[in-house]
C-alpha cells in the first residue's frame, strides 16, 4: 500500500504510473462520467465513480488478485481502511469475473489512511483494502477514479 499526492506518483513502482499520469492530464477528471473507460485495454482501464462514502462498518474489506489497484480522488475526501489478511474472514468466495473477494474484521484492528483530494492510494493484490469510508473532516460527494493495472501472474 502506498499513499501520496498524485504529482508524486511517478516516485514509486507502482506499474502504469506514466499512462495514468498521462489519462489524468489529458482529461478534466471532475467532469468525466461515471462509468468505466479502457485505456490500454484491459491491461489498464479506470472505473469514473461520485458517491456519498458511508460509516465504515457498512462497507466491505475487498482483496483482488489480477489487478492492482490505483485510486485517485479528484475531489472531496474519504478514509480508506486497510487490516492484516490474518485478521479477515471472508464474506465471499473470490469472484473470477470481477476480481475481488470480500471480507470481514474477525479481530485484530484496522489502520484509516485519510486519502483527499489530488491525493491517491495504492492496494497490490491480496491488500486488503476498505475504501469510500466517511471522512469526520469532509462532508458531500468523492469524485474518484479507480485504476485497475493488471498483472503479470496470479496472487494466491
Amino acid at each position: 500500500m502506498i499513499t501520496d499526492s498524485i504529482g508524486h506518483l511517478e516516485r514509486y513502482a507502482v506499474p502504469k504510473a506514466g499512462a495514468i499520469l498521462k489519462f489524468i492530464a489529458g482529461h478534466n477528471c471532475a467532469n468525466l462520467p461515471d462509468g468505466e473507460m479502457e485505456i490500454e485495454g484491459r491491461q489498464l482501464f479506470v472505473r469514473i465513480m461520485s458517491y456519498t462514502p458511508k460509516p465504515a462498518q457498512e462497507n466491505h474489506f475487498e482483496t483482488h488478485l489480477l489487478y492492482t489497484d490505483v485510486q485517485y480522488i479528484v475531489s472531496g475526501a474519504e478514509i480508506m481502511q486497510t487490516a492484516r489478511a490474518k485478521d479477515l474472514t471472508p464474506l465471499t468466495d473470490y469472484d473470477t469475473q470481477g476480481d475481488y473477494q470480500f471480507f470481514k474484521v474477525s479481530g485484530g484492528t484496522t489502520s484509516d489512511l485519510i486519502v483527499q483530494a489530488d491525493e491517491f492510494a495504492v492496494f497490490y493484490p491480496t491488500e486488503a483494502h476498505r475504501p469510500s469510508c466517511f471522512y469526520e473532516g469532509y462532508k458531500g460527494l468523492v469524485k474518484k477514479l479507480v485504476f485497475k493495472v493488471k498483472t503479470d501472474e496470479k496472487f494466491v
